[in-house]
């Protein structure tokens, strides 16, 4: 008998996302919780903190109302069957965070290299894009006290409805639009969160140094004319690629300068 695959929209469930990951990987996670809707995933974490929750857990929704992006920008998260995500992991209080986004965006793209999906790079710091569209979304945020608490939250455009596109100022795509078959969302889940976890347990030992030499394959402005936009000024340069500690290399007036404040908007000069 041929069992046939879930629907790829269908609801999440803690289940069929548990039994996509490994037994280690579910042993690590203590709390995986599923939310017809919520302000925002990474919120429903830092509010499981303040309750005094220290253990690894993940949290997922249907719907954000609050979602969030780099920089405080919206994330539009509409009820249409997207992922949104937040792992929540507790670092000893000597961890380095110094480029995390970039190693848990190469994690990712490796797995959905794994479901078919090809052409992804890792716009810095933490945009997956294919062919310069927009396709997901790393948010981490952190708080530093006797351990380093971190939540990184994640947006994956499974299908967007035009409404929605509407609203997004850049150029995005789905799963839908990028894919024959889009795979189930929820053992998709499960793979994503089973290589965060593995990818926060390396970095845990290792910080970024088996991260950044793989950087140029997966480098969105490889060597490309990009434009860094403040709320003051806009300026043209040539990106080079990162620096150990995750930062953005740049060239402009003859002169190698790094960029490690997010907080700057980058888009492509051409």
């Amino acid at each position: 008998m041929t069992v046939k695959d879930p629907s790829p929209f269908a609801s999440l469930s803690q289940s069929v996302i548990r039994d996509a990951m490994s037994a280690t990987c579910n042993q690590q996670l203590n709390d995986l919780l599923i939310f017809d809707s919520v302000t925002s995933t990474n919120d429903e974490l830092w509010q499981r903190l303040e309750r005094r929750f220290t253990t690894p857990a993940v949290c997922l929704s249907e719907h954000q109302t609050a979602g969030r992006g780099r920089r405080g920008d919206q994330w539009q998260s509409p009820p249409a069957g997207n992922l949104y995500f937040s792992l929540f992991w507790p670092f000893p209080a000597n961890t380095l965070q110094n480029g995390l986004s970039i190693a848990i965006g190469i994690g990712l793209i490796n797995t959905l290299k794994e479901h078919g999906i090809s052409d992804l790079k890792l716009k810095w710091p933490n945009d997956i894009l294919v062919n310069r569209h927009k396709l997901a979304g790393i948010l981490v945020e952190s708080r530093f006290g006797n351990q380093h608490t971190t939540v990184i939250g994640v947006g994956l455009n499974f299908k967007l409805p035009t409404a929605t596109r509407n609203k997004i100022q850049q150029p995005t795509t789905s799963l839908q639009q990028l894919c024959t078959n889009v795979p189930c969302r929820n053992k998709l889940a499960g793979h994503l969160i089973q290589n965060m976890i593995e990818t926060l347990t390396l970095f845990q030992a290792r910080g970024l140094q088996d991260f950044v030499p793989l950087w140029p394959q997966y480098d969105a402005f490889h060597e490309a004319t990009i434009q860094l936009i403040s709320d003051n000024s806009t300026m043209t340069v040539k990106a080079q690629g990162i620096d150990e500690n995750g930062a953005l290399r740049y060239e402009h007036q003859n002169q190698l300068h790094t960029l490690s404040d997010s907080h700057v908007s980058i888009r492509f000069a051409s």
